[in-house]
């Protein structure tokens, strides 16, 4: 179905966007990239309008990478440009006519609770999409996904607030320590999900279109210590712990709600981001 299919992607030049438009681009798809760091200001509707144009499928992935830090002090700073990077893109694609439109959502929506501003800057653009379900039948048809811990080749290991596996491969490269750091005491158990199984289910996502919100994760759990020493046998760094530093949120593991299995091994796929990374 993607031979010659024009799809845009928002958020092209991130850690996904990456993988899904190498992917796409295998499968005969003509792939245009929107992306703050090649100039589109999503913020803006015009800018919306304008990228939307023309196009079969939109993957809408841009957002704004957040951490507790910023939402305890800044939260308006993640909050109001997420909000309208959704609400444009979703108006414009209804605009100009684009048959399919994926909506990247977020696990934290099952955690409000914990992940206040971040889970409803995303269920914000789920309503959204609700709403035009009802009053626009018969224009744009939408799918919603929510990915679980993403990791993989293309992450931004600059970040300092970058997810736990990005974090830890970074330090257990830094040649200036002697010990791979971890905070707390490696207990908690999280979804990892590799970013080319995240591409590759949003991909089968826009191909079966389920009306419901689906999980893109791997339904299994691992301990931040499972981790830790995944990548401590790789680097040849020894593990600490430190217990007086924050653990992090409680344990998270998502239930595979549809038929996408993931296919690179947690073992396989940090050993594949190291080798990136050296």
């Amino acid at each position: 179905m993607w031979k010659n299919k024009r799809v845009l992607i928002t958020g092209s030049e991130g850690l996904i966007g990456r993988e899904l438009s190498l992917l796409l681009e295998t499968l005969g798809a003509k792939v245009f990239k929107a992306d703050l760091k090649l100039g589109n200001n999503l913020t803006n509707p015009a800018t919306c309008l304008q990228i939307c144009q023309d196009k079969d499928c939109v993957f809408h992935l841009a957002g704004i990478k957040g951490s507790p830090k910023m939402t305890n002090e800044s939260p308006l700073d993640f909050f109001e440009p997420m909000v309208m990077f959704n609400t444009n893109m979703i108006r414009s694609a209804r605009i100009c006519g684009v048959k399919q439109f994926l909506y990247t959502s977020s696990i934290a929506v099952e955690h409000p609770e914990t992940d206040f501003f971040p889970s409803w800057a995303k269920l914000t653009g789920e309503h959204q999409i609700e709403a035009s379900r009802i009053q626009y039948p018969e224009s744009t048809k939408y799918v919603i996904v929510r990915p679980a811990n993403i990791y993989g080749r293309f992450d931004n290991f600059k970040n300092p607030n970058a997810m736990v596996i990005t974090s830890l491969i970074r330090k257990a490269l830094d040649s200036r320590t002697k010990t791979l750091e971890v905070w707390g005491d490696g207990t908690q158990v999280r979804d990892f999900l590799n970013a080319r199984d995240c591409a590759r289910g949003m991909i089968q996502a826009m191909e079966q279109m389920p009306e419901h919100p689906v999980n893109l994760c791997s339904g299994e759990g691992h301990t931040i210590a499972e981790i830790a020493d995944i990548i401590s046998t790789r680097t040849n760094k020894p593990i600490k712990y430190n217990k007086s530093k924050p653990r992090g949120a409680d344990s998270r593991v998502m239930a595979l709600n549809w038929d996408f299995k993931p296919i690179v091994d947690i073992v396989t796929g940090i050993e594949e981001v190291i080798n990136w990374q050296t």
